[in-house]
């Protein structure tokens, strides 16, 4: 499919051979891919480079002291209604054809379902729902190591992990998303200067707000003072039972939260590396890498961040890039 769209998208020859042309190089940097550096040692075989990847981002994991949690509080129905047919065809829609998790099991399943199995599947959801259980598998991601951009191949820190998760998980997960972001949207749960993973909030939009302040101060022939902060690790740097703290606070109770909060407990995964896998490990803490959810409950987490700044300081907030700003008289 992929390789059928470019050569639709080809208008001229030139255009063709240009791409052969970078199919064909080869460079010495490629090389670099079958070695990796640690403690001034070489590493060539893949199991090893494996096993040194597993254990590298494990240890960006911290554990945290549990919180008492009161799942039950101020439950609200609007969260926790039982599943309809139309939600499940939306998340269906809406599921990318990407590589699938443990399961195999892939997007265009679910979309070659018909009405009568996919009745099935809801009700197979709505029984994990209510009872906050879920497969092993929706708990497990395989780890795919990612040269960064301009890194040294051979160094393991110049790697990010990009996680395969369950499809299956993402869909019934894509279900809750989207009642979570109605939620916050209809009760007005997020500052109006937080935007991203949620309706009419996307990065243009925060764009033009700065933008704006920028161009009101040279107007008026102040000053535009501005700090650009971006969270490193922020998904890993989550502190699970916070987070779910802050969801009850906002009124996002019963059995959702319940089910998020044993998702997202001690999950696991493993790493896939030149056809090798390194062994099992645990994650303790943070948001899962590839998961549906993640977005919008890291949202949820930095909502009170505004509650830190004074009142002249505004702030904007788009996943985890936040910037804050401020103008005055010089």
């Amino acid at each position: 499919m992929y390789w059928d769209k470019i050569c639709n998208n080809i208008s001229n020859p030139k255009m063709f051979f240009n791409i052969l042309k970078k199919f064909s190089i080869v460079t010495d940097t490629d090389q670099k891919l079958n070695i990796l550096q640690l403690n001034n040692r070489f590493i060539t075989h893949p199991q090893l480079q494996a096993d040194m990847f597993v254990d590298y981002f494990a240890s960006k994991n911290a554990y945290h002291e549990p919180l008492p949690l009161d799942f039950l509080y101020d439950k609200n129905n609007l969260l926790n209604k039982p599943f309809h047919i139309l939600e499940l065809h939306s998340a269906i829609k809406n599921s990318k054809n990407t590589t699938p998790g443990v399961d195999h099991v892939t997007a265009i399943f679910f979309k070659n379902l018909d009405h009568g199995q996919r009745d099935v599947i809801l009700r197979y959801f709505q029984k994990l729902f209510d009872n906050a259980i879920f497969p092993d598998s929706w708990k497990h991601a395989i780890i795919l190591p990612i040269t960064k951009p301009c890194k040294d191949k051979t160094q393991i820190s110049s790697y990010r992990p990009i996680a395969l998760t369950s499809v299956f998980s993402k869909t019934f997960e894509r279900i809750l998303a989207n009642r979570i972001s109605y939620y916050l949207t209809k009760e007005r749960k997020l500052d109006p200067q937080h935007y991203g993973f949620v309706p009419f909030k996307d990065r243009r939009s925060a764009t033009y707000l700065v933008h704006k302040a920028i161009m009101n101060a040279k107007l008026q022939k102040i000053f535009f003072v501005g700090i650009s902060l971006d969270i490193k690790r922020a998904y890993d740097s989550v502190y699970v039972d916070g987070l779910i703290y802050k969801c009850l606070q906002i009124g996002i109770a019963g059995n959702i939260v319940n089910w998020i909060h044993k998702f997202l407990a001690s999950r696991s995964f493993q790493i896939k590396w030149r056809g090798y896998f390194s062994p099992k490990k645990l994650v303790p803490q943070g948001l899962a890498q590839g998961s549906v959810l993640s977005p919008i409950l890291y949202t949820i987490y930095m909502h009170d961040i505004f509650e830190t700044l004074e009142s002249e300081v505004e702030c904007l907030v788009y996943a985890d890039d936040n910037f804050i700003f401020c103008s005055q008289i010089p």
